[in-house]
């Protein structure tokens, strides 16, 4: 089929996207980088792009790198990247208790927290299938805290609640914003709501926006020009459509996101494998899939602060 690329051809971008990760240098400092993963509307990935960047991260990086479920609605990142047989840790809301109580930030400490799987940290949630919180903002930047002054990255998988005050505590604390939608109008719609509001200049297509109103302020701004959009394809392995975004609408949304974020926007291809919901095989990944989510690696880590020396 015209336009489809060989296996060659991927092999070989997997090769240099890898690179692209690996390359740039954090400075050996505690607290390197924070990167939060949001998206203002649920089923579009997220959790699944959250997993797939810290697992790219960990095999490709020679650095700690840390990924945490900071979602209050049933999160399931552990079930994405920890085997069921693994006995269950402490949840990261404990550890985030106790960071406020001055615990140290050594991984002998954090041991009974966290799953180390493949070389990454991986801390649950304790899910709540209520609207209430189970973890205060103080909790959680303090918990984040500890995390990054153990290691050199850090990957928030945050919840979708609009506005919500979690969401305010993770972009006060993040250096890098990955935003998580799909190539369906109405997700589209619901993005650039956010991320408009967040760059201090809220819009919105719908009848019925959510309230950004608080965080419309502008002092977002520079994270959104440097975050990077992530847009699931709606397509699996079955379809032959060259990009899967679809409709002229949903290109020019697209269009628009990727000016407001200086470029960075990586439509991710469908994978049967990954739309399981389950534990994620790296075998078991087409490689077109596995060739965007390393690209969506590689576009953060050309955030990284450069190596400084002195």
């Amino acid at each position: 089929m015209a336009g489809r690329r060989t296996r060659r051809q991927l092999g070989g971008e997997i090769e240099e996207l890898a690179a692209a990760v690996a390359t740039p240098q954090l400075a050996r400092v505690p607290g390197s980088h924070h990167v939060v993963v949001v998206g203002p509307k649920g089923g579009t990935g997220k959790t699944t792009t959250a997993a797939m960047l810290a697992m790219n991260f960990a095999a490709t990086r020679s650095e700690i790198v840390s990924v945490l479920d900071a979602s209050h609605q049933l999160g399931t990142l552990r079930r994405r990247l920890v085997p069921s047989v693994n006995p269950p840790t402490r949840p990261f809301q404990e550890l985030a208790a106790l960071a406020l109580c001055g615990v140290t930030p050594e991984w002998s400490t954090l041991a009974p927290y966290v799953d180390v799987v493949r070389g990454l940290r991986v801390l649950r949630s304790v899910s709540s299938s209520t609207e209430s919180p189970c973890l205060t903002p103080k909790e959680y930047q303090a918990g984040v805290a500890v995390l990054r002054w153990a290691g050199q990255v850090v990957i928030s998988d945050i919840g979708t609640k609009a506005n919500g005050t979690l969401i305010v505590a993770s972009l006060e604390c993040a250096d890098t914003l990955v935003i998580v939608t799909d190539a369906a109008v109405d997700a589209l719609e619901m993005t650039i709501e956010m991320v408009s509001a967040l760059a201090g200049e809220p819009l919105s297509y719908r009848m019925d926006p959510d309230d950004w109103s608080g965080l419309g302020d502008g002092r977002f701004a520079s994270l959104i020009e440097g975050a990077i959009v992530v847009v699931s394809s709606l397509r699996c392995r079955s379809d032959d459509s060259e990009d899967g975004i679809g409709s002229g609408m949903a290109t020019a949304m697209v269009d628009w996101l990727r000016v407001v974020c200086g470029g960075a926007v990586v439509v991710v291809k469908g994978d049967d494998h990954l739309a399981e919901g389950d534990l994620i095989d790296l075998e078991k990944l087409q490689l077109e899939s596995a060739v965007s989510h390393l690209g969506v690696a590689a576009a953060v880590a050309a955030r990284f602060p450069l190596t400084r020396t002195i």
